[in-house]
C-alpha cells in the first residue's frame, strides 16, 4: 500500500506552478488533498481537472483564521507557498523578497505545529547558498556567508524559514523535513517578463525574437534545471523519507552553462536565431550545482533530460497561448 494512500496533506501554493503538479501527483498516489487559495478562480487555471477530488478552501496565508481552518485535522503540511521572481526584481526587492516569503510561511508552519500536524515540509531553494560555495554544493554549506547577492533577500528568507521549521521541532514536536530544490521549470511555469525565471524568459523571448536572443551576462555562469515532475518526485519522496530536519538537495546531475542553455532553447524554439550576450546585466551566480548525495540516499534521482524537459515546456506554452 502507498505511504499516500489515505493520508490527509495540506499544500499551500496549491494552485501554483509547482503546487499544482504536487496535488495531482498525491491524488494519484491516493492522497486526501486540501488547498487554500484566495479565489477559486486561481484554484481552476491549473487544477480545474481535479476539482471534485480537493478540498478547496477560500483564504489567505496572511488572515490567522483562514490558516487555522486550513491545518485542522491534516496528516502532513507540504509548504510550497512562496513569492518568487527573477534576478532583476531580486536584486532590486530583497526587503520584499524576505517580508513576503516570511509572511507567508512562519504562520502557517507555526499554526500547522501548534495543531498537532504530525509532518511538516518546508521546500526551501538552492538560493540559500552563497555564491562562493563549494560544486557541487553539500548542505553543509546553506549557512556559510550571505546567500548569493543577487539572490541575496529570497536566499536569507528561505534559510531563515528553515531555522523557524526545525525549532518548531524543538517546541513542538513535528517532525520535519526541509529540501532545497534546484532550479524548477516546467508546463506552468511563471512567463511573465518581470518576474519569470531564465528558462520561461528565454522561451518567450525566443519565441517573440526575430533575428536576435540577447542573454544576461557573459553565458558562462552555471545551473542545474529541474524538470516539474522531478521537482515534485523530489519532494515528496522527502517527506516520506527525509531523516527528521536534515536539509536535502533535490536536483539532476546536469550542469550546464547558460550560454548552451540558450543555445537549448533556440533549438527548441527557433533554430534562425542568433544568440547575443549583454554582459552590463548582471550574470548571478558563477556556478549552481548541488552535491546529491543525500538525495540518492533516500532513493531520489531525476528522470527529465533538459532537452526532452524544454520541448515538453515549449509545447505547453505554445498550447497555452493559442
Amino acid at each position: 500500500m502507498s505511504y499516500w494512500n489515505g493520508k490527509r496533506v495540506l499544500v499551500t501554493g496549491g494552485t501554483g506552478f509547482i503546487g499544482s503538479h504536487c496535488v495531482e501527483r498525491l491524488l494519484e498516489h491516493g492522497a486526501h488533498v486540501r488547498v487554500i487559495g484566495r479565489n477559486r478562480q486561481s484554484f481552476q487555471k491549473h487544477l480545474r481537472s481535479v476539482e471534485q477530488d480537493v478540498d478547496f478552501q477560500v483564504g489567505d496565508l496572511t488572515d490567522v483564521v483562514a490558516i487555522d481552518r486550513a491545518v485542522a485535522d491534516q496528516d502532513m503540511l507540504i509548504h510550497l507557498a512562496a513569492f518568487v521572481a527573477g534576478i532583476g526584481y531580486n536584486v532590486d526587492h530583497p526587503a520584499s523578497m524576505i517580508q513576503r516569503n516570511l509572511e507567508l510561511g512562519v504562520p502557517t508552519m507555526t499554526t500547522a505545529a501548534q495543531a498537532g500536524v504530525a509532518r511538516i515540509v518546508c521546500v526551501s531553494s538552492a538560493c540559500v547558498y552563497p555564491r562562493h560555495c563549494s560544486v557541487p554544493t553539500p548542505e553543509s554549506e546553506g549557512f556559510d556567508d550571505d546567500p548569493e547577492p543577487t539572490n541575496f533577500g529570497y536566499g536569507w528568507a528561505k534559510r531563515l524559514l528553515e531555522v523557524h521549521t526545525r525549532a518548531l521541532h524543538e517546541e513542538f514536536g513535528s517532525s520535519v523535513a526541509i529540501v532545497r530544490p534546484y532550479n524548477g521549470y516546467g508546463p506552468r511555469d511563471n512567463f511573465s517578463e518581470e518576474t519569470s525565471h531564465v528558462i520561461p524568459a528565454l522561451i518567450k523571448r525566443a519565441d517573440a525574437a526575430e533575428d536576435v536572443l540577447e542573454i544576461w551576462g557573459d553565458g558562462t555562469q552555471t545551473r542545474s534545471f529541474l524538470y516539474v515532475t522531478d521537482f515534485v518526485d523530489g519532494i515528496l519522496t522527502a517527506a516520506e523519507h527525509a531523516p527528521n530536519s536534515e536539509p536535502i538537495n533535490i536536483g539532476t546531475h546536469e550542469e550546464v552553462t547558460i550560454g548552451e542553455l540558450a543555445q537549448h532553447v533556440i533549438n527548441t524554439v527557433n533554430p534562425k536565431l542568433r544568440l547575443e550576450f549583454d554582459t552590463t546585466k548582471p550574470r548571478g551566480q558563477p556556478r549552481r550545482a548541488g552535491n546529491l548525495d543525500r538525495a540518492d540516499a533516500i532513493g531520489f534521482s531525476a528522470k527529465v533530460s533538459l532537452p526532452d524537459g524544454l520541448e515538453r515546456t515549449f509545447d505547453w506554452y505554445r498550447r497555452s497561448d493559442e
